[in-house]
């Protein structure tokens, strides 16, 4: 059997991980008195925060699973037109709930007749009428399917911003920009024929992401991008047309098809313990190449740089090791708790967006009042483990987000 037909229990284990922190970390703003370590740092701070390894962290997993979910198609008997539809259907999904998503978070001109926890629970609903899985419902699916595109159409139409701006995407929000990326790394590795177009896709994210990123004032660049020309200019134009950027979101998925789809297959005949040596000594280089990059870049989640990027594809390549022994000496029990955020890690996303707008409007309890430390960051991880039981819940009732 190949290695991408056995269940990789270690990926699951780790994307659950993150997205359980993840929701830890995006409660904070309900709390006062978090920890500046732990939070995420300004945009030009030279820091990386505890908050700041959780995004990247989910990209990188994200490009893990890429090879396993496309050799599954294919062993159904999917061909290349099938697979290549697929991508497009998930990235189109992905993008479309970041643009929704995004235009909540820029605020809802409540003049227009609903507030913004109206928009925040009617765009969640919509997003588990739309896009469940369950399929056994016949014409009541699709009926709940033209109700849940209705509402977003209804949305999409009628709301505005404080300021008065009709929907936009102002920014992708996260999972826009894990749309994007995916996009293009799942189409490199589906069309791909053997590992080179791959190398050829990651060397060049890094060379964008290394030309295009702003440096450091204090460099011999002053703080220019290696690559500074006139603007506008034909290059940004096609980054912005393909929605690249810096290539900073994309090199971290891309990472991650590269440690699934070569690195696990070339390491398969080794022993565990050589596996694991191997994998130490690549995320130490990783952390060591953050740390020759930083005299060039600042450290920033913000910025999307270079030491930001090797510094967390460092510490999650060690952390998937010791998942990974866990797994082996079937210490890992203890986690099992944690997944449903790896099985439903889209659902499990999307339940505070039902959840934060039913608290505010119940009771007149207004959820952003501040909790002292140390009980903020205990209400956050209480929260998280709300949510990854909900979505636990909503599994046994056969909903559950698929795109």
């Amino acid at each position: 059997m190949s290695y991408l037909e056995k269940r990789n229990v270690t990926i699951d284990l780790l994307r659950a991980l993150t997205m359980a922190v993840m929701l830890v970390v995006n409660d904070f703003w309900s709390v006062s008195g978090i920890p500046h370590w732990m939070g995420h740092a300004a945009g030009n701070e030279d820091m990386l925060g505890f908050s700041d390894i959780i995004f990247p962290s989910f990209l990188f997993c994200v490009g893990l699973s890429i090879p396993y979910a496309i050799s599954a198609m294919r062993r159904k008997g999917k061909n290349d037109g099938d697979v290549i539809r697929h991508i497009l259907s998930r990235s189109f999904a992905l993008i479309l709930m970041g643009a929704f998503i995004c235009n909540y978070e820029s605020g809802i001109d409540p003049n227009i007749g609903y507030d913004r926890n109206i928009y925040c629970l009617l765009m969640a609903v919509a997003f588990f009428l739309v896009f469940n899985r369950n399929q056994q419902l016949g014409w009541i699916v699709r009926l709940l399917k033209v109700i849940g595109w209705s509402i977003l159409l209804f949305l999409l139409i009628t709301s505005r911003s404080p300021e008065g701006r009709t929907f936009y995407p102002y920014w992708w929000g996260i999972l826009g920009l894990i749309g994007w990326a995916y996009l293009f790394c799942a189409l490199v590795y589906a069309l791909s024929k053997d590992i080179i177009p791959q190398i050829i896709a990651w060397v060049s994210l890094f060379v964008i992401c290394l030309c295009c990123t702003q440096t450091v004032p204090y460099s011999f660049l002053q703080g220019q991008p290696i690559l500074s020309m006139p603007q506008p200019n034909i290059v940004e134009l096609v980054l912005s047309t393909l929605h690249i950027g810096n290539a900073s979101s994309h090199l971290l998925v891309m990472s991650g098809v590269m440690f699934s789809g070569l690195y696990l297959k070339k390491t398969e005949s080794f022993s565990w313990s050589k596996q694991a040596g191997t994998t130490i000594v690549l995320g130490v280089v990783c952390i060591v190449l953050a740390i020759i990059f930083h005299q060039l870049f600042i450290t920033s989640k913000i910025i999307g740089t270079l030491p930001w990027i090797f510094y967390t594809l460092g510490i999650d390549l060690i952390l998937y090791v010791v998942i990974d022994w866990l797994v082996a000496k079937g210490k890992s029990g203890w986690m099992s708790c944690l997944k449903p955020a790896g099985i439903a890690t889209l659902t499990c996303y999307i339940v505070p967006y039902l959840l934060y707008p039913l608290i505010s409007m119940s009771a007149g309890w207004d959820w952003s009042y501040a909790i002292p430390e140390p009980f903020g960051i205990v209400k956050c991880i209480l929260f998280s483990a709300i949510c990854i039981s909900i979505t636990w819940l909503f599994g046994k009732w056969s909903i559950r987000l698929k795109v």
